[in-house]
């Protein structure tokens, strides 16, 4: 193809070979990886740099480290190999009778309890439709949704998304309390929650995490300050330890339904209790395959 421009050009391949490089972090491990010799990858990396006029690896003998410009270039690429993977992916279940399947990563924070609203009626609407479910963190499915590697995320609300990240469907998730069963239930009137509050042994989500940062904010509201004994990411071991009477804590309140000790906690329902939103979301600006908006479509989260 002729450039007039002169602008530099960079195929798909080669930006596949400047990603493995940068993954694996030694130009040795990412030519094993394609079957390529070490010199010959070394030389294409070279040519790809003279073609595009800059360093994007600063090689030395013990050590290969990214350039400035090689982490622009394949930051502002990276959604580029999985876009390529997907419309593969694509082409096969729809021309070639390939198995179709919907990638989805689910946040920690979410409950054993959250999951049959989840996939309800997949199996009876969709059953020849394979489902992928990896948990990373919140900040992990934002990523990878943002770079195509997943097709949908299913997280707690974020301040706000990027804009390469859209939200197909939400729902309100409410806290309560709960504390072991034979324990005393405190008066819900603010003066002698406050005093009882302080007394407890408190099990919460980790400081950094959006359903610490609601707690906290409805705590602050109220005017009570507490330091929990314990931070968990996971709400279903929150309520195995308080019915153990390890401490109490908040959950969300669906996330009892699934917890087969019922009988050992008792929960608290608080007015105006703390709320979060949970959000399924997807990749922006890409055409959502008809499974995959079958799929969100069937989900019974309210």
């Amino acid at each position: 193809m002729n450039n007039p421009s002169n602008q530099p050009q960079l195929n798909l391949n080669d930006l596949h070979l400047l990603h493995l490089i940068h993954h694996h972090q030694s130009i040795t491990a990412a030519a094993e990886a394609v079957n390529l010799t070490q010199s010959t990858l070394s030389r294409r990396l070279q040519a790809i740099e003279s073609e595009l006029g800059v360093q994007l690896f600063q090689r030395t003998t013990r050590k290969l480290s990214i350039s400035s410009a090689g982490k622009q270039l394949l930051r502002d690429t990276a959604a580029i190999p999985n876009i390529l993977d997907s419309a593969i992916q694509r082409i096969s279940e729809d021309f070639l009778d390939a198995q179709k399947q919907i990638k989805i990563g689910i946040s920690p924070s979410l409950s054993l309890a959250h999951l049959p609203g989840i996939f309800h009626q997949q199996s009876n609407l969709q059953p020849e439709v394979k489902i992928i479910i990896s948990q990373p963190s919140s900040t992990e499915i934002m990523r990878q949704i943002s770079t195509n590697k997943l097709d949908l995320g299913i997280v707690t609300q974020q301040a706000q998304f990027n804009n390469n990240v859209h939200t197909l469907h939400q729902m309100l998730d409410r806290f309560c309390i709960i504390t072991p069963a034979d324990a005393p239930a405190p008066s819900l009137e603010p003066r002698h929650f406050r005093k009882w509050a302080l007394q407890q042994s408190w099990i919460l989500p980790p400081s950094h995490s959006p359903s610490r940062h609601i707690i906290d904010d409805w705590l602050c509201e109220i005017d009570v300050k507490i330091s929990p004994t314990m931070e968990l990411e996971n709400f279903d071991l929150m309520c195995q330890l308080t019915a153990l009477k390890t401490g109490i804590a908040f959950i969300p309140k669906r996330a009892l339904t699934a917890f087969p000790r019922k009988k050992q906690l008792q929960h608290l329902t608080l007015k105006q209790a703390p709320e979060r939103t949970l959000s399924v979301i997807g990749p922006q600006n890409t055409i959502v395959p008809q499974h995959i908006s079958e799929f969100t479509q069937s989900i019974l989260f309210s």
